[in-house]
């Protein structure tokens, strides 16, 4: 059976940057399972699985545009401790999460630097920038049965150009 759009896929894999550090599965492949169509994987990664069948074992690398995204430099930005006091107990080198209070939506950013006077914040996302190079086992395919499929949803912000004919191997 063959992956295309409302397949419920389970693989095992794992993933591992150009210098060889493995992002998931150093110890071993990962298990995951996601419905084909709703965003629930990356779209790099759900382009490269279609057309492939249960037991299927495949290697590809994932370029940083289609991952994370390139890194930003426009996303680092410096900051006073005027304009940013909670930074004065933040550490340098050091991940720190924020959460937004009217939407209480919550982002992460990286110290990248702390000074006297100010520090220097990455918004970037840890894997910004560096391609994935993974390595999958199909280990189980078959169609989504409709109470999965009752809560799905396509990702709201996909690109407009994609249709679902595109998630169809060709």
């Amino acid at each position: 059976m063959l992956i295309t759009k409302d397949m419920l896929v389970i693989i095992e894999y794992t993933v591992r940057l150009e210098d060889g550090v493995f992002v998931k599965g150093d110890k071993g492949p990962v298990s995951l399972n996601f419905v084909v169509g709703y965003g629930q994987v990356l779209p790099g990664l759900e382009k490269r699985l279609l057309g492939l069948s249960e037991g299927d074992e495949a290697e590809f690398m994932i370029p940083a545009r289609e991952a994370f995204g390139e890194y930003d430099r426009t996303q680092v930005r410096t900051k006073t401790f005027d304009e940013f006091p909670e930074g004065r107990s933040l550490q340098a080198g050091r991940w720190a999460v924020a959460t937004s209070r009217p939407t209480m939506t919550q982002y992460s950013y990286f110290i990248k630097e702390k000074t006297e006077t100010s520090i220097t914040l990455d918004y970037n996302h840890p894997l910004a920038g560096k391609d994935l190079y993974y390595r999958v086992k199909i280990v189980h395919v078959r169609p989504a049965l409709p109470e999965e499929l009752q809560f799905l949803r396509p990702c709201e912000h996909s690109d407009p150009e994609e249709s679902t004919d595109a998630l169809q191997p060709s």
